[in-house]
């Protein structure tokens, strides 16, 4: 027997289509998450602290960027391409050159190597800020069920995990295959490959919503009577909405203390275990299966618990799994305990933290009737980046404070231990902080479902004289 969705709810087989995105996502994110210090610090010959540096001044360019981005998207409503996809479909095959020119060494000199990275990043910053942002807010579109959505997220998040394998697994293999971790042309042919599979994935991925991303004739009329908010009053709206504001706070000083562990690990590897790289394959396996499995059980822990016990619940086993690498970490078994453990924590955590996001701007829209949900969504990209800078800003001052030199075969046992504590004491605060959000998060379980149904009735409301969609 068929099941019948309403209009507004997608088919099964666009939510598989819609988390091809995250591959692309992750392909992209975490490469330059965990790579591009190495990169700034080993083949273009920037100091640790300038590496940082460039990628806080980006985040201060995204201060900017990403709110006005989200209000592009919300304003947004061509006839022939929606409201989101213009964006993801036009703006990937420039996301993916500028991925190419960030990992490329020019070889101009110490100086203007130092303003080519300048450039770069920022260029790449700002594109990833025009094809994320409306790419992450399409779940809204896609389902109007919290549970439901949840679900998407964790398919989304479990897709993505391909590509997070493919960062941590092989992408030192494919660099070493090439010429090493240390040749300029490794890394261009190993990024142009990403770069070629990130963007048709966007593209496919916009395609989820073809049928639902459409011109919306009540928001011409909106425009033309001028009825539309100010600048000011979209940055109010977001301020003052407390959900939103609980999870960035927990989200993002977990995503902060994730950051860091993940770009210390290459450095951790190779200095504090001698030159296991070959471990970090394994935490990439694991990750992948979680993620996978998370498809079938995170709807129903959602639908018993809610988002915010889940995410507390999640955060705190995750300072108990830091603990073994912390007081052991010269320990190759406790070490890979606790990353294998962790790769688990932080899959599940950031699937609850990104459907908690999208709920938080139906939180807006039910306490205030006013859909802002691209807006919303900038603000999940702008703390991820601010994550990314200040994290690598954070790291690249701990690194010149105890005395890392590239040209060293055996860092100082001072360096070595900042490598183990930026790897557990920094994300053991940054789960702290996460619980402290989350206390404070405004939606129970109960919640959740009456804010569900007062938008299911609004949606009904809009949508009363249109068809259902069968499958």
């Amino acid at each position: 027997m068929a099941k019948t969705l309403a209009r507004g709810e997608a088919k099964e087989k666009d939510i598989w289509l819609y988390s091809l995105g995250n591959i692309a996502n992750n392909l992209i994110f975490l490469f330059v998450g965990t790579y591009v210090m190495y990169f700034f610090t080993n083949l273009l010959k920037i100091s640790p602290f300038q590496a940082g540096l460039i990628l806080m001044v980006a985040r201060l360019v995204d201060a900017v960027t990403d709110p006005l981005m989200g209000m592009i998207v919300d304003r947004t409503n061509t006839k022939h391409w929606g409201k989101y996809r213009p964006f993801i479909v036009f703006g990937a095959p420039f996301l993916g050159i500028i991925f190419v020119l960030l990992f490329t060494c020019p070889q101009f000199g110490p100086v203007m190597n130092l303003v080519y990275a300048y450039v770069i990043y920022i260029m790449y910053s700002l594109v990833w800020t025009v094809v994320q942002i409306p790419q992450l807010a399409l779940p809204i579109m896609l389902s109007n069920d919290v549970a439901r959505r949840t679900r998407i997220q964790s398919i989304f998040q479990a897709l993505g995990t391909i590509a997070s394998l493919a960062v941590t697994s092989f992408a030192l293999p494919l660099l070493n295959h090439f010429g090493g971790q240390d040749d300029p042309h490794a890394w261009t042919v190993v990024v142009i490959g990403i770069a070629v599979v990130a963007t048709i994935l966007f593209i496919l991925s916009a395609q989820s919503v073809r049928k639902l991303d459409v011109y919306n004739p009540a928001q011409a009329e909106k425009k033309d009577s001028g009825a539309k908010m100010s600048f000011a009053q979209s940055m109010a709206a977001v301020f003052k909405n407390r959900a939103l504001v609980c999870v960035l706070i927990a989200y993002g000083t977990d995503m902060f203390a994730m950051q860091i562990s993940n770009a210390a690990r290459l450095y951790f590897f190779t200095y504090n275990l001698g030159g296991r790289t070959d471990l970090i394959s394994y935490i990439g396996y694991v990750g992948t299966i979680v993620s996978f499995l998370m498809i079938f059980f995170v709807q129903p822990l959602v639908a018993k618990t809610g988002k915010k016990w889940s995410i507390i619940v999640v955060e705190a086993l995750a300072i108990l799994l830091t603990l073994p690498m912390m007081f052991m970490g010269k320990s190759v078994t406790a070490v890979m305990f606790t990353l294998l453990t962790i790769a688990f924590t932080q899959n599940l955590n950031n699937m609850l933290s990104r459907a908690a996001v999208l709920d938080s701007a139906n939180y807006s829209e039910w306490k205030t009737g006013m859909n802002n949900s691209a807006l919303v969504s900038s603000t999940f990209t702008f703390i991820n980046k601010c994550c990314q800078a200040f994290s690598a800003f954070f790291m690249g001052s701990i690194m010149t404070a105890v005395g890392y030199d590239e040209a060293l075969a055996v860092q100082s046992e001072g360096t070595q231990t900042a490598f183990l504590l930026m790897m557990t004491l920094i994300p053991i605060i940054g789960y702290v902080c996460s619980l402290v959000g989350m206390r404070f998060y405004p939606m129970s379980r109960k919640d959740e479902i009456e804010m569900q149904e007062a938008l299911r009735a609004k949606r009904a409301a809009e949508r009363q004289d249109e068809p259902q969609i069968d499958f």
